[in-house]
């Protein structure tokens, strides 16, 4: 063979190889190579989602599973070579592409040490491509979702700036809240002060609408990210489950926390809720207990008006779950996330589920207590019980109230909220104990355990028939 001809005819079989090597993302932003984040901003439409099984939506998780290392590396050296399909993860440096470039990047993410500068991409809670900048030194985190997920994963010593609810409620958990400076309210925070303190990565415990939006135009051009990783209810977030798991893990990963410690919670977690799916799975329809869940009660609203929570609700979910047949996933008139109710309608809601054949039904009030302390569920469970009083008793089903902090079922601990339902509901068809479970939460998880001493169980959930 003519060695041109030969010469040309290897080219030509390089370029083709090449080219099978190369996975572009259709949608993805025209870009080259050497583009670092280029597809950062964009939002993933859920038939592109990453496999649903996973915890870590970090790119460079190539096989898509809850950890990044080096199993990921070998996987996408196949998915190079041809062996294997691209995944939606294998992107390490989210340039929109897949090819030899993630290896590296992938590899340098591994080896990254406590100092090491290197931009780490993932899918946030609004399904956005996102970037956290590592070394992550400093945070600021709001809530109580923010507290207790910094416990399970190991990053309370990271944290430099609170909201005024954890200053004013949650501070007295951990010497480094304590010490932290006040970036204001979750709604309203002080953008100039964040950005003062040369904070690395802010944390949103919550999703807030407006907040949300201004916070990255505000602190992403003074070099601070703005982390959507929210451990708490989906306001604000159209989507129909429940990923606290998933932000708590990906929390960890991305903040630099504990990855042993954050696995750890992720092996009780999942322990857990198996149990709880398991048993629930055994109920019929017609076992469940019927749940209502009530927030701002009669003891101090004086408008007439209360709140109901409704179809898509975070806490219903968990109820779900838990084989409870919860009202607000199915009335017509609790079809938001919360609704606002007079009395009358709150009656009617009672009426039409005695009919829908649950003579018996659960009331719960969703209060601040817990370590908030806010309200008292003694006094706003008994001023809910006046209200319902006043319906028309032949109508009304047979009532059992309930109580739970709010942050009980928005934070780490919202498995207990499950076991907490099937211990009532339920007695004896479950192993675990919600009681003793809460204990096991902390005796685990705390930093300064000293500091949880003062904790009354019954200020987080409670049976008012016990």
């Amino acid at each position: 063979m003519d060695k041109k001809i030969m010469i040309v005819a290897i080219i030509a079989v390089v370029a083709v190889v090449a080219g099978a090597a190369v996975v572009v993302f259709t949608g993805s932003h025209d870009s080259s190579s050497s583009d670092n984040g280029k597809i950062v901003g964009n939002t993933i439409a859920e038939k592109d989602f990453p496999n649903s099984s996973s915890r870590l939506w970090v790119y460079g998780n190539a096989n898509e599973d809850d950890k990044l290392n080096n199993d990921d590396v070998s996987y996408l050296e196949a998915i190079i070579n041809g062996s294997k399909t691209a995944t939606r993860l294998a992107d390490a440096n989210a340039d929109g592409k897949v090819d030899s470039k993630d290896v590296d990047y992938l590899k340098n993410i591994l080896d990254a040490t406590a100092d090491t500068k290197i931009d780490v991409y993932y899918i946030d809670n609004y399904f956005k491509v996102a970037k956290v900048s590592w070394p992550v030194k400093s945070i600021a985190t709001t809530y109580c979702s923010g507290v207790y997920t910094c416990e399970v994963t190991g990053l309370m010593s990271k944290v430099k700036m609170v909201d005024t609810t954890i200053a004013n409620y949650w501070a007295k958990l951990n010497s480094n809240l304590k010490a932290a400076t006040s970036l204001g309210s979750t709604e309203e925070p002080d953008y100039e002060k964040i950005m003062q303190n040369k904070i690395d990565v802010y944390i949103p415990g919550y999703c807030e609408a407006t907040a949300d939006v201004e916070s990255p135009k505000k602190l992403n051009p003074a070099g601070i990210d703005v982390m959507f990783m929210n451990t708490c209810d989906n306001s604000g977030v159209n989507y129909p489950n429940e990923y606290i798991d998933r932000s708590i893990v990906m929390f960890g990963f991305l903040l630099q926390g504990d990855m042993t410690k954050t696995y750890q919670y992720l092996d009780w977690h999942d322990g857990i809720l198996s149990k709880v799916k398991d048993a629930a799975a055994t109920l019929a329809e017609s076992d469940k207990g019927a749940l209502i869940m009530s927030r701002n009660a009669p003891s101090y609203i004086d408008t007439g008006q209360y709140s109901i929570t409704g179809k898509g609700n975070t806490n219903l979910i968990h109820a779900d779950w838990a084989g409870v047949y919860s009202v607000g996933q199915h009335h017509s008139l609790l079809t938001k996330n919360y609704n606002t109710l007079t009395a009358e309608n709150i009656y009617t809601v009672l009426y039409d589920t005695k009919t829908a054949g649950y003579s018996d039904l659960y009331w719960i009030d969703n209060e601040h207590d817990g370590l908030r302390g806010q309200r008292d569920l003694d006094a706003t469970v008994e001023s809910w019980k006046t209200l319902i009083s006043a319906g028309e008793g032949a109508k009304l089903p047979t009532m059992h109230y309930l109580g739970m902090a709010r942050e009980a079922g928005n934070s780490p601990m919202y498995v207990l909220e499950m076991v907490f339902y099937l211990n009532v509901m339920q007695p004896g068809l479950l192993s675990l104990n919600y009681e003793t479970l809460f204990n096991e939460f902390i005796d685990t998880f705390a930093t300064e355990k000293a500091n949880y001493a003062d904790v009354d169980i019954d200020n987080f959930f409670k049976d008012y028939d016990l």
